[in-house]
């Protein structure tokens, strides 16, 4: 039930209480005056943390409570109003989350652990309250003066994002389990070689997802050219083998292929213009493949590319635009591999030194290689959500900082998924509060 959020607010708010009496307690000014009352027991006990990240754990605590208009993705028609689909699953929604970090250090090492557990409750649909958690466990590394990198593994599951799945009428949730490293060292100068590499599988919990249920492992290496850490020049190779676990010969008989390798080249330029204003731009080709993992050279490439820029217009408003083209692991359509053309724009403003203002439109169009349509030829309906698909969304939020770790947000959501001249709307309004010491 949504009320069930009424406790866990008054939790962080008296958390918040606690931290606006007692925070000063942390710093260092505080702590000679404390130790002159009780002088013949300083430096018996423990040293008290002079401030919150010196604790062995940080604790992050969110709640989210608001409404969504259609909670199991369910497509309208555009014509007559003819209901094909059924109407949309609306409803009150509470989300939580509860989260922890750690960091500790060894001889020039850093080992962190971050994890989180969420709760999704659906008061008109309590069937569909669901779980969510996440947990990352790594090392970032130092070798000598010259080398360092990290080594990570993760493991995440979630509800799918709106416009990222194939089936409607459902809740969708992606597992996704990966081990990835990074590794560069200074050769001479300003130049240095990198080495990534990295494992991931990926699963769906929609029958008709499960088609793109893939595993895949990378290697990938390349030497950067780094003036600055704000003006720098990078050339990545790599390979990627895919392994989609649920296609049958039966479908590779309709063009989904059950192995998928790419070769990419990428070259990626990062320049700060001015202290106002920021520039990234990559381009680059990649090619794609039938078979398993090999170095054998794909055929077919094809280019990919994207842009950004960050401008700070005055010293209260910021811009942000995108445009993003590249290939990956199918989400939202079925084919072999899916072809995503993403532009964005977003502006932040700060109202006040407490109260933000945000907001954006984005618009993504997807387009697949490999056959799609005939797997689900016997199914004129289910065949048109394999075809091309473009997500249109637009959002505003309003932040106010009570105290250093207290905020308070509510925002509005509004995404449109057009396939084959159905429309599925959706629109999200959420109001938060959240706790996150620092």
């Amino acid at each position: 039930m949504v009320r069930s959020a009424s406790p866990m607010l008054g939790g962080i708010l008296l958390l918040a209480g606690v931290n606006l009496v007692h925070a000063d307690g942390l710093y260092a000014p505080d702590a000679s005056s404390d130790m002159s009352v009780w002088p013949a027991t300083y430096g018996v006990f423990s040293r008290v943390p002079e401030n919150w990240s010196d604790l062995p754990f940080q604790l992050q605590l969110e709640e989210r409570t608001g409404y969504n208009s259609n909670v199991i993705n369910t497509p309208q028609t555009s014509t007559g109003g003819v209901t094909v689909f059924g109407h949309p699953v609306g409803s009150l929604v509470s989300i939580s989350s509860f989260g922890a970090t750690t960091t500790a250090y060894w001889e020039g090492q850093q080992f962190f652990a971050n994890g989180a557990l969420g709760m999704y409750r659906y008061s008109e649909a309590p069937s569909l309250n669901s779980m969510s958690h996440s947990l990352n466990v790594g090392d970032r590394w130092t070798y000598g003066s010259k080398c360092s990198g990290q080594l990570i593994a993760s493991e995440r599951t979630s509800p799918a994002e709106v416009g990222q799945q194939v089936g409607f009428n459902v809740q969708n949730s992606v597992t996704a389990v990966a081990l990835n490293e990074t590794a560069k060292c200074v050769v001479t100068g300003n130049y240095a070689l990198l080495l990534n590499s990295g494992l991931t599988s990926s699963t769906n919990s929609a029958a008709l997802d499960k088609f793109n249920d893939y595993r895949s492992v990378f290697i990938e290496a390349g030497i950067s050219y780094s003036v600055s850490e704000t003006n720098s020049l990078q050339f990545l190779a790599s390979v990627t083998g895919t392994d989609y676990s649920n296609r049958s010969s039966a479908s590779n008989d309709m063009g989904l292929s059950s192995n998928i390798v790419e070769d990419e080249l990428d070259l990626s330029y990062t320049k700060n213009l001015s202290p106002d204003l920021a520039v990234t731009a990559s381009v680059g080709l990649i090619g794609a493949r039938n078979g398993s993992f090999s170095l054998e050279p794909a055929k077919g490439f094809q280019p990919i590319y994207s842009a950004q820029v960050s401008w700070a217009a005055t010293p209260k408003l910021k811009l942000t635009g995108a445009f993003v083209h590249n290939v990956s692991p199918p989400t939202s359509i079925l084919a072999n591999l899916e072809v995503s053309e993403t532009a964005n724009f977003g502006l932040t403003y700060a109202l006040t030194p407490k109260v933000t203002l945000a907001a954006g439109v984005s618009t993504t169009r997807s387009s697949g290689f490999g056959g799609s349509s005939e797997i689900l030829a016997g199914n004129s309906i289910l065949q048109q959500f394999a075809q091309n698909e473009r997500v249109y969304s637009a959002n505003a939020s309003l932040n106010y900082a009570i105290t250093p770790f207290v905020a308070a947000n509510v925002s509005y959501t509004h995404t449109s998924v057009e396939q084959s001249g159905f429309m599925t709307p959706t629109d999200v309004v959420l109001v938060a509060l959240s706790f996150s010491p620092h």
